[in-house]
């Protein structure tokens, strides 16, 4: 699945950081939402940085469910180490904002769980019956803040779906989140400034790009899709 390129995958990552947690350099604000393919240098680093560590966010929100109550022990597997390796990077490029631009950024997990509650959504409640969870290759920036609520109230509702439809969704839509994700690492070498962020992008690439064929195989194998 081919991605439009690229301020990448999360519609309501924009959203949530301007309204929750303004960055604290005025230049980054309009950097957030800007694609990345117009950017290169430290300009593009500090874009990279804040997009990348929202995307990595809105993967962790979205394997919890899955750890907890998918069907196979193999996807509850490739959910745990989603999370676990994403947050890991969530800090890295925290640190490196911080390091290289003196850049504040929120932590934007915490600013998930924030938003969820700001939307009347929690792990228990009110969830709407629901078939996808949020649109994975969107560029960010084309919904509001009203559409961004409702993705939040959408990724809170996986905790609603029986366990073989919740794997059956994280699956289908962890895919094209990878991909976003694949697509913004790719200009990383001909644009970043730092080696850091080129041996960062390396890695996304061929993590996310394994774990996507696993997952196209599971769904082909489990579900015949």
């Amino acid at each position: 699945m081919k991605a439009r390129v690229l301020a990448f995958g999360v519609p309501v990552a924009l959203t949530l950081l301007m309204i929750l947690a303004p960055l604290t350099a005025t230049s980054s604000r309009a950097q957030m939402g800007q694609p990345l393919d117009q950017l290169a240098g430290d300009d593009f680093d500090t874009a990279f940085l804040q997009q990348m560590t929202m995307h990595h966010a809105m993967a962790v929100e979205m394997a919890k469910p899955a750890v907890a109550n998918a069907t196979h022990q193999e996807a509850k597997d490739l959910a745990q180490s989603i999370i676990d390796a994403q947050t890991k990077e969530i800090t890295q490029m925290r640190g490196w904002a911080k390091d290289w631009y003196e850049l504040d950024i929120p932590d934007p997990v915490a600013m998930m769980g924030q938003s969820q509650s700001m939307a009347g959504m929690n792990h228990s409640g009110m969830g709407s019956g629901m078939g996808m969870p949020m649109q994975g290759g969107m560029p960010m920036g084309q919904m509001g803040n009203m559409s961004a609520m409702n993705d939040m109230s959408m990724m809170a509702s996986l905790w609603q779906l029986p366990p073989q439809r919740l794997e059956v969704v994280f699956l289908s839509q962890m895919v094209p989140h990878h991909q976003s994700a694949l697509d913004a690492a790719k200009l990383v070498p001909d644009r970043a400034a730092h080696q850091e962020l080129k041996d960062l992008a390396k890695s996304i690439t061929e993590s996310q790009s394994a774990e996507i064929d696993k997952m196209n195989g599971w769904l082909a194998s489990w579900y015949g899709l």
